[in-house]
């Protein structure tokens, strides 16, 4: 079957909001600052020390809260307010900027110290980076969301260009200290622009989410969730072995191409240049080819630039894979980024960005620490040809594993009609057992049963904690089934009801074609007593849904 891509954008559209071109601005401004820094740390940890494991550690204390916190990050922002979030963590950043900035010029720095830092506001970037994204749909229509996110891809990539450069020359000429008080200076503009946004807030009758029931909610989305599973797993399978350019380049620069901190940082630009560039073309490329070849071409571009910079450690050649490899995450990163924002409904939107960063930011956080180990052993270049490797061999593993959201025209709003009559269960109660009773005719009991196996997984999606399927035996005439499951409380059983989708109510309606009355009987039972299971077991259940 030929894959298709209907999602099409002019790339420069989405800048007719001005709100979304005010936030694009300002977070193009924060990001150039944070490259700076980026620079900074690494040019000062590579004078610090000569190990190529510590160098490599400054990239896994920026990205290791991602894995830490990408999911708590995600569900944090689907629960509070977004705006008020984003501003809490820019102001967080900006102190830890600050306080890095005056103990370099206290002369208080030592390898230690700069690895905490950088960790600190690799926190505040990871409590950010689901809000960001998660906002995108509140301030552009559906039919720009890609090129929305082609243009948050190319700013922040035009920041990964402007900033090492201009970082090179500030750590070259006054020192890493300025470029580090810069990268505070930065983060005011997204201050600003963010203290200005007239948000508004969405309203709901149901009552509102508590951090440990989104939490769960968000795992259990991510467990049951296949399509999701799958844009995971292609992210994970590229960005382990994509990232060790960022992990050992400051040490192929500095130690063993002896470089200038002004070179080092033009070096680090090469990468965010070639993403610029490949903005361009990324859209007359999924107009032509399906995803899955995009992934795979982008894949190999990748592999072939660490190849080439394995063996032959020149600049000028080191300077033009950087730039391909560029070129190769920003076809990566958009793809997988609009893949989520086209396939998951608004109210987990949050939580999935959330688990996506864990998983590229373990890959990166580990990865890096990974790389770094494996070059004090095996050398720089050894290291960076396996990882080409690793990078063709995890291509070939996934390759039959395709992304699909291009594809449909999924309608991904809630629909509120009424789940079912008033009931006198207060919201707090729970945990709800709900029944439902299905007389299904004989002749249809094996489509049931198929049908009823994509119920579960929606359920399950949606939150349920555990869910069964039983079957009377032996009783004359119709089979009768009664599904089963459990939610938390009454009220996260309403919200699972407005969670649902047009998809989600097609995969209802398909099951209940095979009732013989159209719809089941429903009821919904709230636990009164519960001695059969310890505390223990209990959350583990609640957390699990098993």
């Amino acid at each position: 079957m030929t894959e298709s891509a209907p999602v099409r954008t002019r790339l420069l559209d989405p800048l007719a909001s001005r709100i979304f071109m005010m936030v694009w601005i300002a977070n193009m401004a924060s990001n150039v600052g944070t490259q700076i820094q980026s620079v900074g740390e690494k040019w000062q940890m590579a004078h610090l020390t000569s190990s190529p494991l510590l160098v490599a550690l400054i990239e896994t204390g920026t990205t290791l809260p991602v894995l830490l916190l990408g999911l708590s990050a995600g569900a944090l922002a689907d629960i509070v307010d977004r705006r008020r979030l984003l501003l809490g963590t820019q102001v967080f950043m900006l102190g830890c900027a600050g306080l890095l900035s005056g103990l370099t010029f206290l002369h208080q720095i030592t390898p230690m110290v700069l690895l905490v830092m950088s960790f600190l506001i690799g926190t505040g970037s990871a409590l950010s980076m689901p809000a960001f994204q998660a906002i995108v749909p509140e301030l552009l229509d559906r039919e720009h969301l890609a090129g929305g996110v082609a243009l948050n891809s190319a700013g922040f990539n035009v920041s990964r260009a402007l900033g090492p450069a201009l970082g090179g020359l500030v750590v070259g000429l006054l020192g890493a200290g300025w470029a580090f008080a810069l990268n505070a200076v930065s983060f005011l503009a997204v201050v600003a622009v963010l203290a200005s946004w007239e948000r508004r807030p969405s309203r709901s009758s149901l009552p509102g989410e508590r951090f440990l029931g989104a939490l769960k909610v968000g795992y259990r989305y991510a467990r049951h969730s296949r399509p999701f599973q799958i844009i995971l797993l292609r992210a994970l399978g590229y960005s382990w072995f994509a990232g060790v350019i960022f992990s050992l380049l400051p040490s192929l620069a500095i130690l063993n191409l002896h470089l200038g901190s002004e070179a080092f940082g033009a070096l680090m630009g090469c990468v965010g240049a070639g993403a610029v560039a490949g903005v361009f073309f990324l859209g007359p490329l999924r107009e032509r080819f399906g995803t899955s070849t995009i992934l795979a071409g982008y894949s190999l571009l990748a592999a072939l630039c660490q190849g080439v910079m394995a063996y032959v450690p020149h600049t000028p050649t080191v300077a033009l894979c950087l730039f391909f490899s560029g070129v190769s995450w920003l076809g990566i990163l958009s793809t997988i980024n609009t893949a989520i924002q086209l396939s998951v409904p608004p109210w987990v939107k949050a939580r999935a960005f959330g688990t996506y960063h864990t998983v590229w930011g373990g890959a990166m956080a580990l990865g890096a620490a990974f790389w770094g180990a494996l070059a004090q052993r095996a050398g720089i270049r050894a290291t960076m040809g396996l990882s080409a490797l690793g990078m063709v061999l995890a291509l070939a593993a996934l390759h039959r594993l395709r992304i699909t959201a291009f594809d449909e025209d999924l309608d991904l709003g809630p629909h509120h009609d009424a789940p079912h009559a008033p009931t006198a269960i207060p919201p707090e109660a729970g945990p709800i057992l709900v029944q439902m009773e299905y007389r299904v005719l004989p002749e249809r009991r094996e489509r049931f049963l198929a049908a009823m196996e994509e119920v579960r997984r929606l359920r399950m999606r949606d939150g349920a904690m555990r869910w069964a399927l039983f079957e009377e035996p032996d009783r004359p005439g119709s089979p009768r089934f009664l599904e089963s499951w459990f939610s938390s409380t009454m009220g996260e059983h309403l919200r699972q009801h407005h969670r649902a989708t047009a998809q989600d109510r097609a995969v209802l309606a398909a099951a209940y074609a095979q009732v013989e009355d159209g719809l089941p009987e429903t009821r919904h039972l709230v636990v009164v007593e519960d001695h059969d299971s310890s505390l223990l077991q209990r959350i583990w259940q609640g957390w699990t849904g098993e």
